[in-house]
């Protein structure tokens, strides 16, 4: 008769002490070196993200007075969630572009307001031209133009907190930026640079 041996049954084994300290070590090495390239991941993707909603938002302005023959204006707002959204010149952290009837920069009984936007997220920051008034219009040929109430801004300087660091290297080997300078030129197009040299040598004074 033959005996079923139990000597290996039920026997379990685990992680010896050695074992569970390099593997804790090994998760450590990962976590140290994943957990900063993922924030870096994020904080380029937020600035990019920033970046581009306020290029659009330029865009819509621009293309709304076209199409309008007529003025609108993008302005800073604080009430730009609302339901009378107006500008707000002092700094409003929100944004909106509204036809702007009477070119007053302000929203009035028959204007129409075309898009609201939120605050940039948190640890975004913004900067516009040195004794600019925070507001950009457009006249119905698609050209900025300038309202009675302040110099509108051209340029736009957005900022994190990493500050002036480089993020990496283009394919022309020039670095790349952690902000963004954004600059409307004379034709009331919009552009976006990203080169240190760039970010830090415009008209706003840089990160």
């Amino acid at each position: 008769m033959n005996a079923l041996s139990t000597t290996s049954l039920g026997r379990q084994q685990g992680f010896n002490l050695l074992e569970l300290l390099v593997t804790i070590t090994i998760a450590a090495v990962v976590l140290g070196i994943g957990v900063p390239n993922f924030r870096a991941f994020l904080a380029g993707n937020r600035m990019a993200a920033s970046a581009n909603d306020l290029v659009t938002s330029i865009h819509v302005a621009r293309t709304e007075a076209v199409k309008r023959r007529g003025t609108v204006t993008i302005c800073g707002s604080s009430t730009w969630d609302s339901a009378n959204p107006d500008c707000d010149l002092g700094g409003g952290a929100g944004w909106i572009v509204f036809f702007d009837a009477n070119g007053n920069v302000g929203v009035d009984a028959g204007d129409a307001v075309v898009l609201t936007h939120a605050p940039l997220p948190d640890g975004v920051s913004f900067g516009i031209d040195p004794g600019a008034t925070n507001y950009m219009q457009y006249g119905g040929n698609g050209f900025p133009q300038t309202a009675a109430v302040g110099l509108p801004f051209s340029n736009i300087q957005l900022c994190d907190d990493r500050g002036d660091a480089s993020t990496g290297t283009d394919v022309d080997g020039a670095e790349i930026a952690a902000g963004r300078w954004i600059a409307v030129g004379v034709t009331g197009r919009p552009q976006v640079y990203r080169t240190r040299a760039e970010v830090q040598g415009n008209p706003v004074g840089g990160c």
